[in-house]
């Protein structure tokens, strides 16, 4: 199945705020957050938060990165629960604790409101971005456990970004991924997202497709479960291997020349693209370094020129 809504997903298992950048809580005796979305979207993330836990809080917020589009609410969030333990990689930390870094998660959030405004939402969290720290670091393969309910496992997977962790709550088998295994943009294509490292990224969804999970989630639009979860990763697979080869053939064309690359690719595949999508500055940041990476790749393995 295909969802593309927030809501209850199964039972105790919701998407939350807006399904464009979602935030998803597990229920229980320990409640626990994955991701913090925009921070246009903090408000509503709050309040669907509370029309679930009432007057509990969330124990933990995991973040799967430190991109804008995923940490956007988690100042904002801790604000309203400080007892509420924020937890990521140590490179997610690192980032985090960079000027430069919340800076541009600042300026990515301020300028993705422009475009949340046209999506026809009812209300749009106006302050700005709120630095956090994180309260605890995760190593790859750690285990995190609920009481006697559940556990968590953290697991890395680089290709996307270098700080990515995706979480696997084994007994509810459930997969948190995020772009760890590519976005659907709701036709059936799906993003290539790898950003730092092509190769790492086929490496860590292979990883990822062993694991026994019935439900996935991905860091915007959609949540699949039963076989549309597991045939998820595969065309991942398939469709970033269909992207480098194009992206090779216009880097040839183009004689490496990474801004004409990005251009071309722009026009074709995010132009002309019906709402609700990725803010430019942020798709052009995306796909440049995906152009770059692949360039790099191209040029490690000789066949940078015709």
């Amino acid at each position: 199945m295909r969802i593309d809504q927030t809501g209850e997903i199964v039972e105790g298992f919701f998407a939350l705020g807006n399904s464009g950048a979602p935030v998803y809580l597990l229920d229980g005796a320990v409640p626990v957050l994955f991701d913090a979305g925009f921070t246009a979207f903090a408000r509503a993330y709050e309040k669907d938060i509370k029309n679930i836990l009432k007057d509990r809080s969330p124990a933990y917020l995991f973040l799967t990165h430190a991109h804008f589009d995923h940490v956007g609410a988690a100042g904002y969030l801790k604000s309203v629960w400080p007892e509420m333990k924020i937890c990521s990689s140590e490179r997610a930390g690192e980032i985090l604790g960079r000027s430069g870094a919340v800076k541009l998660i600042s300026e990515l959030n301020e300028e993705a409101k422009l475009m949340i405004r046209t999506w026809g939402v009812d209300s749009v969290y106006e302050a700005p971005f709120e630095p956090f720290d994180l309260d605890m670091i995760l190593a790859p393969d750690d285990t995190v456990e609920f009481g006697k309910e559940y556990e968590l496992k953290a697991i890395s997977t680089p290709g996307h970004t270098w700080d990515f962790m995706s979480y696997w709550v084994p007994q509810r088998k459930i997969l948190v991924a995020s772009e760890a295994v590519g976005t659907d943009d709701g036709t059936g294509r799906i993003e290539a997202d790898f950003l730092v490292d092509y190769d790492a990224y086929c490496s860590s969804m292979k990883r990822l497709a062993q694991l026994d999970f019935q439900i996935l989630c991905l860091g915007h639009r959609l949540i699949l479960t039963g076989p549309d979860a597991k045939n998820h990763i595969r065309n991942s697979l398939k469709q970033a291997s269909s992207y480098v080869s194009m992206v090779e053939r216009v880097l040839l064309d183009e004689k490496g020349d990474i801004e004409r690359t990005v251009e071309r690719i722009k026009a074709e595949q995010w132009d002309s693209k019906p709402l609700p999508k990725q803010p430019e500055p942020a798709y052009l940041l995306n796909t440049r370094a995906r152009v770059k990476n692949i360039w790099e790749r191209m040029q490690k393995r000789g066949i940078e020129h015709r």
